[in-house]
This record gives structure tokens, C-alpha cells and sequence, in this order.
């Protein structure tokens, strides 16, 4: 049971998660100035999906879905073979900022999110 004062509680628990990432792919696949984005991206975004929800859930104060599932979440390494410049970044951040703005109501703790979810992005650029 995850800690009722988390941002995983906040965000609304397993439902906001899967809520935020559906809005998020829903962004990548239909925003055009993310396309560069997009492209990274194998066709099939299913894998990616559940993938998000599970190291979400867990970087939220969540149940470690992905560390159950898959390991410990090495993000920069899971990220390496991606081609992940500042273009990369804020396009991602374009579509987060999307997402958040349809699931989450609160503006303070969007705004939260939203400066953690940059520092995040920020810290996965590789060139």
C-alpha cells in the first residue's frame, strides 16, 4: 500500500498513472511538433506504455512495479541508445506538459510535476 501522502496518492493512485501515460502517448502520436520525438519511438508504443506505468508508479512513492518486473530502473541506461539531444527533451517535456494539463486539475502540483518530471528529462540528454 503506497504512502497516502505521496504523489503516486495524489496523482490518483494506479488510475492517474495510467491517465497521465494515455494522455502522454495520445500527445506523441498526434501532436505534429513532436515528430522528431516520435521517430525515436518503435511504431508499436504498447511495450512503452506499460513500461511508463510501472517505472511511473514507482518514482511516484507508488508499488515498485518495475523493479518487480524488470529490475532496478536505470533510466539513463535504459535510455542510451536513444539519440537524446535538448530538441529530444523538450519535445517529450511538450508532451508531458499535454498530459498533465488534461489529468491533473491541481495547478500547484502540476506545476510540480512538471518542474520533476524536466529535471528528469534534463538529466537524460546525451548529446
Amino acid at each position: 500500500m503506497s504512502n497516502p501522502n505521496s504523489l503516486y496518492a495524489r496523482i490518483g493512485g494506479e488510475e492517474g498513472v495510467i491517465r497521465l501515460v494515455q494522455a502522454y502517448i495520445q500527445a506523441l502520436k498526434t501532436l505534429p511538433e513532436v515528430q522528431n520525438l516520435r521517430n525515436i519511438y518503435p511504431k508499436d508504443l504498447s511495450k512503452y506504455e506499460s513500461r511508463m506505468v510501472e517505472y511511473l508508479s514507482t518514482w511516484l512513492g507508488g508499488p515498485a512495479l518495475y523493479q518487480a518486473r524488470h529490475g532496478l530502473p536505470m533510466l539513463r541506461e535504459t535510455h542510451r541508445h536513444f539519440p537524446i539531444d535538448s530538441e529530444a527533451r523538450d519535445e517529450w517535456m511538450l508532451c508531458m506538459r499535454t498530459a498533465l494539463e488534461q489529468t491533473i486539475d491541481d495547478a500547484d502540483f502540476r506545476l510540480y510535476l512538471e518542474g520533476a518530471f524536466w529535471r528528469m528529462a534534463d538529466s537524460l540528454i546525451t548529446k
